[in-house]
């Protein structure tokens, strides 16, 4: 048995920004400010995080920021549901194809590790309807440091399925940096996909275990899930 997890903005979709829009207009709303958000990077990172990052310098503590996550959340997940309308959302090429093969075997895993929000996770892949491929998912909702997601998604898999994959069984895709970071970190295995928004020179400075400009070689990609 294998786990093979996906990364969502820039690995099977993108959002064409909705996704920051919708968080800005919901920080400002709840909060009165947007701090740093319209300038850091959200490459990578959880949606805690990110908030963290972009609040924090205006002086609101973590207490702050969890005493209002509720509310915040709540207007967040409202405005992407409208906004993913307006922006429209890009599925990349051979997604869906890979995404209903491996979710057919029952010998894969298929799940999502992302830093979005649970319930943003689900409106951004229904527009595509995407989520019924997935068995389950670890989100930012679950740790605010990507690196501690792989763990979290092993002990997931044991509560829902009662299985233990291995760390080395488990395959970690994503575009960033940080997905081929946080694979390393655990010891799982590492594919790097250049359809977001770092350059091929910085994803393989990288080292993931595999490298694909995009998604498209649907055979190659199935053949190293085969021999891994």
């Amino acid at each position: 048995m294998k786990a093979v997890l996906f990364d969502i903005d820039g690995t099977i979709l993108n959002c064409n920004s909705a996704g920051k829009a919708a968080l800005i207009k919901a920080t400002l709303d709840v909060f009165g400010t947007i701090g740093r958000m319209d300038k850091i990077d959200f490459q990578g990172k959880t949606d805690p995080l990110i908030l963290k990052e972009s609040l924090s310098i205006m002086g609101f503590s973590d207490q702050d920021i969890e005493e209002k996550s509720d509310m915040l959340k709540e207007k967040y997940f409202s405005y992407l549901q409208n906004y993913i309308k307006t922006y429209g959302v890009t599925v990349y090429p051979g997604i869906k194809e890979i995404l209903l093969s491996l979710s057919e075997r029952d010998d894969i895993m298929l799940g999502l590790l992302t830093g979005n929000f649970t319930e943003s996770a689900k409106i951004k892949l229904s527009s595509h309807d995407l989520n019924k491929y997935f068995k389950f998912g670890v989100y930012g909702d679950d740790a605010p440091i990507r690196n501690l997601l792989p763990e979290k998604a092993q002990k997931r898999m044991t509560e829902l399925f009662d299985i233990n994959i291995d760390f080395k069984d488990t395959i970690i895709i994503g575009d960033t940096i940080y997905d081929v970071r946080c694979a390393k970190y655990s010891g799982a295995v590492s594919i790097a996909v250049g359809t977001g928004w770092s350059t091929p020179e910085i994803l393989q400075n990288e080292n993931p275990d595999f490298y694909f400009d995009n998604l498209s070689d649907i055979d190659q990609f199935m053949k190293i899930i085969e021999k891994l």
